[in-house]
């Protein structure tokens, strides 16, 4: 099974300091979510695990292996990123994009196989465009585009997932039925999600350890019913948090 690690980890952005000494070992069937106030360094964090950015020190070790020594198609068969924002270099159908998530498996200049499409077709019906699936992406909301590159991640079938606000652009429906998919399919199928979120009670309900960013470079990481508590969140994002209890769960608002 693929694993993710880090070894004393330190990333900067100019002054200010993302991490420094972090230790982390995502294993197989785990759900993470990174929580901390804007601009902190989320989605520097993420670029630095998935390879796009050289660390500051330490090591990102995928399946034991430096992830900076490592070709980027091989990383890409493993590890998938879903990125905040995404533009397209031209114009092409939905189902077109989507497939393009099976690149990393299939040799230059092959074609994709109709197993190929298959995935992509299977895909998009998660995310419930099917019915979209010939028109233009440069046609699409902003929602729409984003449950394209969900599908397009899902059709890449990593075994880890990077996901930098997988919610963003998303009304409340998919907000909750995509992550419920995306974190059901991870503990099933035995893959890693980490994911960055600015919504505590989304990570509440979807994840099992958390990573808490100060800013100062200090880090918080462990269980999410430890770490989800009213004194850390309120020390974490700088503002007073209450929490309610609603059923069998916790609710977390500002104070």
């Amino acid at each position: 099974m693929t694993s993710l690690q880090t070894r004393q980890l330190g990333i900067s952005i100019g002054n200010k300091k993302v991490c420094e000494d972090l230790s982390l070992n995502l294993q197989p069937g785990e759900v993470w979510g990174v929580l901390g106030r804007n601009g902190i360094g989320k989605t520097t964090l993420l670029h630095t695990l998935s390879g796009l950015r050289p660390a500051d020190s330490g090591h990102v070790l995928l399946d034991q292996h430096d992830i900076s020594e490592l070709p980027r198609k091989q990383i890409a068969q493993k590890l998938g990123l879903l990125l905040q924002h995404s533009e397209d270099a031209f114009p092409t159908s939905v189902l077109e994009s989507v497939v393009c998530g099976r690149h990393p498996h299939i040799a230059h200049w092959q074609w994709e196989s109709k197993e190929d499409y298959q995935k992509a077709t299977d895909a998009l019906q998660q995310v419930q465009m099917s019915e979209l699936s010939h028109r233009a992406t440069n046609q699409l909301s902003g929602g729409e585009r984003q449950r394209v590159a969900v599908a397009t991640l899902l059709t890449q079938s990593p075994d880890i997932f990077l996901l930098d606000e997988p919610n963003s652009h998303l009304d409340l429906h998919y907000q909750i039925s995509i992550l419920q998919y995306l974190c059901d399919f991870a503990r099933q199928q035995q893959r890693i999600i980490l994911m960055s979120l600015h919504d505590i009670n989304l990570a509440a309900r979807f994840c099992d350890k958390l990573l808490f960013i100060s800013g100062d470079g200090k880090t918080k990481a462990g269980d999410a019913d430890k770490l989800l508590n009213t004194k850390d969140l309120s020390e974490l994002f700088q503002h007073p948090i209450s929490a309610v209890s609603d059923a069998d769960r916790q609710v977390f608002t500002p104070a």
